[in-house]
Order: C-alpha cells, then sequence, then structure tokens
C-alpha cells in the first residue's frame, strides 16, 4: 500500500491498488489493464504527486464563484472540473475533451467523486468551419493533441468540431478553464466573450502575458479582461469599473509600443537596402 498527502486534511492518507489520490482531494479509478494503458505509470506519479494540473488548480480557489457557468477546454482525467463542480454554488460545468478514449474515464471519475451532473462532450472547440477533424493521441495523455508533430502518436480520431462562440452564448457561460497548450488558447481571444467574466490559462512562463507576451493574451487584454500570471498559469479577469480607465490606458500603450517596434523594423529595413545597394539604386 502507498501513501500520498492529501493537501485538503493536511494528513497522509492510504491509496488502494484499483483507485488514486489526487491531492486536491479527487479520486481517480485504476480498475483493470485498460486503466493501466490509459494511465500511464508517468501520469499516475503526476496524479498522486499533484503535479498534474498543479497550474490551473492554484487558480481555481480565486476563479471560481457561486452562481458560475462554467466551461471546461481540455477536460482530461477530470480532475479540475470535479473540483470546480464541488466548488460552492457552481451552477453549471460543461467539460469538453477531444481524446475519444478519455470519454468514459471522465464520466467515471465524475460520478466516483459525487458529481454525475457534470455534462461531458468528445469534441473540439472551434469557429464552427469544420465539421471534424484529426486528434493525434500518444502514449503519454498529456501530450495528446490536434498536431502530428513528430510522429509518435498511437492512434489518430476524427473527433466532432463545435462551435465555441454558440456554446458560449447559448450556456451564458461564466468562467472559461482551458487547460490545453497555447494554440487552443489563441482561440479565445477571438471569441465572442460577452458573458465571460474569468478565465483560466496555462501559460509557458517566459513572458508575462500582462506585458504583451503572446497574442492570445493580447487579444484578451484588448477585450477588457486584466491578466495576472500565477507560476504556470493565468487568470484572466474582467475588472470592475474603477479599474477600466486604466486597463484602457495600458492596452493603448501596448499597441502604441508595438506600432513603434514595427516603424523601428521598417526604418531598420530601409537603412539596411541604402548601406547595400546605395542611394541611387534605392531611388
Amino acid at each position: 500500500m502507498s501513501c500520498v498527502i492529501d493537501l485538503v486534511s493536511r494528513r497522509w492518507t492510504p491509496t488502494s491498488l484499483n483507485r488514486m489520490l489526487h491531492p486536491a482531494g479527487i479520486i481517480l479509478p485504476l480498475d483493470g489493464q485498460s486503466d493501466a494503458e490509459l494511465i500511464i505509470p508517468e501520469v499516475r506519479s503526476a496524479i498522486c504527486s499533484g503535479a498534474y494540473s498543479a497550474g490551473i488548480i492554484r487558480l481555481l480557489s480565486d476563479a471560481v464563484r457561486p452562481g458560475d457557468r462554467v466551461l471546461v477546454i481540455g477536460a482530461g482525467l477530470g480532475v479540475v472540473s470535479t473540483l470546480i463542480a464541488r466548488s460552492r454554488g457552481v451552477e453549471r460545468v460543461i467539460a469538453f475533451e477531444a481524446n475519444t478514449s478519455l470519454h468514459p474515464y471522465l464520466e467515471r471519475v465524475h460520478a466516483l467523486n459525487g458529481v454525475p451532473w457534470v455534462e461531458t462532450v468528445n469534441a473540439v472547440l472551434g469557429d464552427g468551419a469544420k465539421s471534424r477533424v484529426p486528434f493525434f493521441a500518444r502514449h503519454d495523455i498529456r501530450e495528446s493533441s490536434l498536431l502530428p508533430g513528430d510522429d509518435a502518436w498511437k492512434q489518430v480520431m476524427m473527433v466532432p468540431v463545435m462551435d465555441l462562440n454558440v456554446i458560449l452564448t447559448e450556456e451564458r457561460i461564466t468562467l472559461i478553464v482551458c487547460d490545453i497548450p497555447a494554440t487552443a488558447a489563441q482561440l479565445l481571444g477571438r471569441a465572442e466573450l460577452g458573458s465571460v467574466e474569468r478565465i483560466i490559462v496555462p501559460c509557458g512562463g517566459e513572458s508575462s502575458p500582462s506585458q504583451g507576451g503572446n497574442e492570445a493574451s493580447l487579444e484578451l487584454i484588448e477585450q477588457g479582461f486584466a491578466a495576472e500570471e500565477r507560476g504556470t498559469a493565468t487568470l484572466f479577469e474582467r475588472p470592475d469599473a474603477d479599474a477600466r480607465s486604466f486597463m484602457s490606458s495600458r492596452v493603448e500603450a501596448v499597441q502604441r509600443t508595438r506600432t513603434q517596434n514595427r516603424d523601428r523594423c521598417d526604418s531598420w529595413a530601409i537603412s539596411s537596402q541604402m548601406n547595400l545597394f546605395g542611394d541611387s539604386e534605392i531611388a
């Protein structure tokens, strides 16, 4: 019998051979060969140590509010969606997962942890231009994606595509939790986020989103969201009325910086051509 630390009760908690316990208090089944093949030892270790989805989980206490209608994009094993569903006063949780193999497991996790009412959807969210797209499943479920990458995938699944804007509008989503790579998070920057008040996305950590470090973050800031990066995840939140004027001036400053950088590049290019060919040839 092994032990993990339960961060909720701050005590040692035993785990049986047919289930795992994430330190946030989420039970995950490990029944039979199919579960063992789906959740490889590296993923099991991340679950029991608390590293699995750790960045997203740290932000949930500040991001989830009573009355929230939550969209989880990239639900994975259901740890994040279960924690959200167990939060006080949450009205609705919809968990999207593109990996078809994970869908039955996701429903088992929700049921095992007392939140079977979470709606799980096996689909990719997009702009509605395509009906189905290929999804590349890999040995490590954390590496599976819509990109073929280095051909290390083990299976290609054709997954239905649903219109993100339709979901946001019809379900009146107030919180989006996007636990997938930045390529998918960029979709949020182009989405119609009228009812959305808060967004959590993972970040690379190389640059601060609030400084315009990547295009997706800048687009969210331009839509009126303030960004707060904490470790490996970022919380975007619409500021209150008193802070909106500050955010507006910040967006204008970022846009001015981008324009100045572009002008500098143009000036450098012209100068380089003049040095290379001479004034007469440029004219």
